[in-house]
């Protein structure tokens, strides 16, 4: 009789392949356990096993050649379904188990305890068995459900060392980013500043006719902006951290909205020789916060002229089609598949960014992804290496 599936199987399951145990080599904690329980209870076989999805694999064993049986035929699958002692003095004789293949081919005696997990989840089973019937005495049930719980406690300690090597690793990767982010706002800061004083130094010592002062003045006034716009992303991530952004909402329309900030943009790429289109058409009315709509839009768009190589092209749309949407799709470099999962990380930059030695400390998406979220929108972004990039901002209609 093929045994029920436990009621906490998905959960059960997840536990299980959660301790990273499975198909791993032997190991002598466990080998001792299987030979404990077959000299404690006297029988010819002693097992420690997981019940996997589909098979009953063993992580040690003693009497027995298969590494593995169909769950379908195990007893233990009948053991995972509490967290009692299960015991079978005669299988021939009891009707869930008379018709088992193993049964019919000379097994008789079973008793296995569950190995659970979180207090929980019974991953497997400390078992022995025989072909001959049999009864376990007091003492020998007391010491079977001891090498139990003490299986539990070798998956637990190795479920816990992995977890602690990967927090180590993702430990040592905050060092990596943080060192990384510190040498780039390092360097972001140190440009403009640089240049801002190297600029006021020849002002200062030299005798430079007007047209010259107002090239050097204008020089340092937009390294000037270039450091607020760093000072205020920076202040804008920090405020985020602690506190949700605050929106002034009101009704909009994104159409105008994109067209303002193409408009904006276009200097910038008719400078990179980037055709920048604007493709928005009748008004498509939306509530939100225009200044952090813009704000979002903005460093999308010059994003993408950032990374447009001269002669490509940049089309910005608004619609609505269910809810309100703006896109920005470009025939740039795009970003690598290893890249995608983290572009909207904070301080993230992605190679294409230092191939193209464009400037920034990789907290724009972070923003953008914020501004829009706190709209109760999403932001989905497709790309392909060599294709180019498309970004879609979806606001909620509420």
């Amino acid at each position: 009789m093929k045994a029920p599936v436990p009621f906490d199987e998905p959960a059960r399951l997840a536990a299980l392949h959660d301790a990273g145990v499975l198909d791993t080599a032997p190991e002598e904690d466990f080998d001792d356990i299987a030979l404990l329980a077959a000299e404690i209870c006297g029988t010819s076989m002693g097992l420690v096993s997981l019940v996997d999805s589909d098979r009953q694999w063993f992580k040690a064993k003693v009497g027995l050649d298969l590494n593995h049986v169909p769950r379908e035929f195990s007893f233990c699958s009948h053991t995972i379904i509490g967290h009692e002692l299960l015991e079978v003095p005669d299988a021939s004789a009891d009707k869930r188990f008379s018709d088992n293949p193993y049964v019919l081919n000379g097994l008789r005696f079973y008793a296995g305890v569950p190995v659970v997990l979180d207090g929980t989840y019974a991953v497997g089973t400390v078992c022995v068995v025989d072909r001959e019937p049999r009864k376990l005495n007091k003492a020998q049930r007391r010491g079977l459900r001891s090498l139990a719980r003490h299986a539990s406690v070798q998956l637990e300690l190795r479920r816990y060392a992995r977890h602690a090597g990967d927090i180590a690793d993702r430990m040592r990767q905050l060092d990596r980013m943080k060192d990384s982010f510190l040498a780039t706002v390092s360097h972001e800061l140190r440009t403009p500043l640089s240049t801002i004083r190297g600029y006021l130094e020849m002002l200062l010592e030299g005798d430079f006719d007007g047209e010259t002062s107002r090239r050097f003045l204008g020089v340092m006034q937009r390294n000037s902006d270039r450091l607020l716009r760093l000072i205020d992303e920076l202040l804008l991530v920090a405020r985020l951290t602690d506190e949700a952004m605050e929106l002034d909402v009101n009704e909009l329309d994104l159409a105008d909205l994109t067209h303002q900030v193409t408009t904006g943009c276009r200097p910038l790429a008719e400078h990179k020789k980037v055709r920048l289109r604007d493709h928005t058409g009748s008004p498509v009315p939306a509530r939100g916060d225009a200044k952090r709509l813009t704000q979002a839009l903005n460093h999308l768009v010059v994003n993408a002229i950032k990374f447009t190589a001269e002669g490509g092209e940049i089309i910005v749309t608004a619609k609505s089609d269910g809810e309100p949407e703006m896109t920005i799709t470009d025939n740039g470099v795009g970003i690598a598949q290893e890249d995608l999962p983290h572009v909207f990380d904070r301080f993230y930059r992605c190679a294409s960014a230092d191939l193209m030695a464009v400037q920034g400390p990789g907290l724009g998406l972070a923003i953008v992804k914020s501004i829009i979220e706190a709209h109760h929108g999403s932001v989905h972004l497709s790309s392909e290496p060599g294709v180019g990039t498309t970004v879609r901002l979806t606001l909620s209609n509420r």
